[in-house]
């Protein structure tokens, strides 16, 4: 099989595009390597120079109920935690399966199934980068001092 090397970003009618053949994925291999998630109906071009239209593989994934704002807050909390991808439908959010979360979320009192169907996250589709913050010193020079001219007494001297 042909790898995938770019999203094409222009409408199907835009130009008289030859589409070599429809590739089934799931969600692991519709990744590119800049971070950009292929969904079902796009178009891609392969190392081969081809076109390929993308269709969602059904894969195994949780079906996480959400029929009130306390369930949707406990499965955002726990997914947005973990940086899982997520579906969200009308009521209910889906992932790819894990067993430590299809264990976990009944004992926070919401439902869990399984299903097999395509997986389109909306969120968290590209791949999560670890960010590390650092404290840097920086220096502002504005022209002028920030003494602006008050003082603070605090009922007592200070040497």
């Amino acid at each position: 099989m042909t790898r995938l090397v770019a999203k094409l970003k222009t409408s199907r009618t835009a130009y008289k595009l030859e589409v070599k053949g429809k590739l089934t994925l799931p969600y692991s291999a519709r990744q590119l390597a800049k971070g950009e998630a292929l969904r079902s109906g796009d178009l891609a071009t392969g190392e081969d120079g081809q076109v390929y239209e993308i269709v969602a593989q059904p894969e195994k994934l949780l079906h996480i109920e959400c029929p009130a704002p306390r369930e949707a807050a406990i499965v955002g909390y726990v997914l947005g935690n973990g940086h899982v991808p997520a579906q969200i439908g009308k009521g209910f959010v889906r992932i790819l399966h894990v067993p430590e979360l299809e264990a976990a979320f009944p004992s926070l009192g919401v439902k869990v199934s399984r299903v097999e169907a395509p997986f389109e996250p909306d969120l968290g589709q590209a791949p999560h980068h670890h960010h590390h913050h650092h404290d840097h010193d920086h220096d502002h020079d504005h022209g002028h001092d920030h003494d602006h001219g008050h003082d603070h007494h605090h009922g007592h001297k200070h040497d």
